[in-house]
């Protein structure tokens, strides 16, 4: 952009982690440069935070020491609600910055793998610190040792592959492949590990089933990115990408250990910070508004695009970066007649991302969980039935391990009874007077813990019907379910359109950014972040492009784009690690 006393003014809409840290980064590049800026951010929600939604449930009373009840509230995330700190650098970096990583505490990550009939029951345990495993389920002593080695090595090969496959080669292609040549396959990996593996054994065919129906078919299926046909259709760069980032390269050669942590008192709060944060350093310089409650569309016009609220002027942007859904998004944007070939455009990049909707419940029903309670753990992973539909999101986390844990003693109570979220297809798939009330008194709570809570939760204890999550989207359910603590998910299939599409508006992007980069104004004025650009969808990957884009609109060195931005642009195979995204 030319150099002017005048404030570059810019456009930001929404308001979770994607468009936030959007403004964060440009507030840092602006700052750095000396440029004058002028930022606003709408939400069309009353609370920020994307999917974020943390809630305050009942579990009953607690009896103290001298025989009198209490009432025993917890809070709990329905949304987001656990990174990893070894490999979220970004997310670490500005935590630091913010003042808010102590409130990142560690959580139990441990898992089980089981089906209905009961005949499936392993404890993946190589992280317990708190609490009894069972030699019996103990994944590491399954098949005398063999099976936990196998995965090692199936791991570690997927990984490998990562840099040379294209999203049309899948998961399906990668176990078959297994299955007809494991030493062709697995050999280098083994080798990496140092493990030995007898490539003869007639015993090695049902061991790698074993392994995938098991272990990795339930897993990716469990991923809220899954296509509902199926793991196997999925592209295997798609669910080994978020294993790398989300849980570490446990199959590496110098592993690197996972630091899983979860977001004391809800990932809300940390949004929240975030937000306060942002508000706090604006000044003459760079001037940041948070707009919430409030639905904006666009008109996208040569040069510049204008935006229209309920009860707002038309406001005039020189750049607008859409940090929504590509579904969200296309219904936010309108074309000048003068544009319609830019709006075919977008549009032809935008639309071929298909979205799946889940719920996230809160409740105390064990039908959703193993038989056998001692095989209970943090993240608990349900094998389907053969010919079983496999929809998404179909896992339940033990909040009493997960959050409010007995690794962080603060937030744990001897005798507390046992309660869970789980990630459904239908909100019938759990009884309810199991599920568990959002708690709507603060009069109830002690007032140190409501201290503690997000805002956005303080405001639904204090009566407000905010809009959370994607419950404004929903058909009407019944009034039964109104006050449960519950909410939707929605999101895009990470399948191989969906990559296409990635990489459609990382060139997209990268085009626009250099037309900036060169001091000239693009005729269409929009940038591409939000959860669907890059990757799963982590928040890392979302910071990763918030970063991208801030260096595009202020670049450090005027007159090109960075080399490193031009790096992180993918080419037509490029694993979508390459490319920018945003959560």
């Amino acid at each position: 952009m030319p150099t002017s006393t005048l404030p570059l003014r810019l456009a930001i809409i929404g308001g979770g982690i994607s468009g936030l840290s959007s403004a964060y980064y440009l507030l840092r590049q602006a700052r750095e440069g000396d440029r004058p800026l002028h930022i606003d951010l709408y939400e069309r929600k009353a609370t920020l935070g994307g999917n974020a939604d943390t809630v305050v449930v009942d579990l009953g009373d607690y009896i103290d020491g001298e025989g009198l009840p209490h009432a025993y509230l917890r809070w709990a995330d329905l949304g987001v609600n656990d990174v990893n700190l070894a490999t979220y650098v970004r997310l670490k970096a500005i935590m630091q910055e913010i003042g808010y990583l102590d409130n990142m505490k560690p959580l139990q990550d441990t898992t089980s793998y089981f089906n209905r009939a009961g005949t499936l029951a392993l404890t993946d345990d190589a992280a317990l610190r708190e609490g009894v495993s069972d030699p019996a389920f103990n994944l590491g002593h399954a098949d005398s040792g063999h099976l936990a080695q196998l995965i090692k090595v199936v791991h570690r090969s997927a990984l490998n592959l990562l840099s040379t496959i294209t999203p049309h080669y899948t998961v399906g292609h990668f176990f078959n492949a297994c299955m007809a040549q494991p030493a062709t396959m697995l050999a280098k990996a083994a080798a990496q590990l140092r493990i030995m593996i007898a490539w003869h054994d007639p015993q090695l065919p049902a061991r790698l089933a074993q392994v995938r129906d098991a272990i990795y078919y339930p897993r990716i299926a469990a991923m809220y990115f899954t296509d509902e046909r199926g793991p196997a259709v999925l592209p295997l760069q798609a669910p080994f990408e978020y294993y790398r980032l989300q849980e570490g390269d446990s199959g590496g050669i110098t592993p690197v250990p996972p630091d899983r942590r979860y977001f004391a008192h809800g990932a809300q709060k940390w949004l929240e910070a975030l937000a306060d944060y942002l508000l706090a350093q604006s000044n003459a310089l760079v001037t940041i508004n948070i707009h919430t409650d409030i639905t904006v569309s666009t008109q996208v016009r040569d040069g510049r695009v204008v935006a229209f609220g309920h009860d707002q002027a038309p406001l005039d942007y020189a750049l607008c970066v859409l940090a929504t859904h590509a579904d969200d998004t296309l219904g936010l944007l309108n074309f000048d007649t003068g544009m319609s070939d830019w709006g075919r455009k977008i549009g032809a990049m935008l639309s071929p991302v298909r979205y799946t909707r889940g719920y996230a419940v809160c409740h105390t029903y064990a039908g959703l969980m193993p038989h056998n309670r001692n095989i209970w753990r943090t993240y608990n992973v349900l094998q389907r039935d053969a010919g079983e539909r496999s929809f998404p999101y179909r896992m339940s986390y033990v909040e009493n391990l997960h959050q409010n844990d007995p690794a962080n003693p603060s937030y744990s109570r001897t005798g507390l009874p046992m309660f869970f979220i789980s990630l459904v297809q239908s909100l019938d798939e759990i009884p309810r007077d199991a599920m568990l009330d959002r708690v709507r008194d603060t009069d109830r709570i002690a007032p140190a813990m409501l201290a503690q809570l997000p805002r956005a939760t303080r405001r639904q204890l204090h009566g407000e019907a905010l809009r959370t999550g994607y419950r404004s989207t929903q058909d009407t359910v019944h009034p039964s379910l109104a006050n449960k603590a519950w909410t939707v998910f929605k999101h895009n299939v990470l399948n191989a359109e969906c990559i296409a599409a990635q990489e459609a508006i990382s060139h997209y992007n990268l085009a626009t950014a250099r037309l900036i980069g060169g001091g000239e104004q693009p005729a269409c004025a929009l940038l591409f972040g939000g959860g669907w650009t890059r990757g799963a969808g982590l928040q890392e990957q979302c910071l990763q492009q918030s970063e991208l884009i801030a260096g595009w609109i202020l670049p450090a060195l005027r007159g090109a784009v960075s080399a490193a931005a031009v790096a992180a642009a993918p080419g037509p195979a490029a694993a979508p690690a390459a490319v920018a995204r945003a959560a």
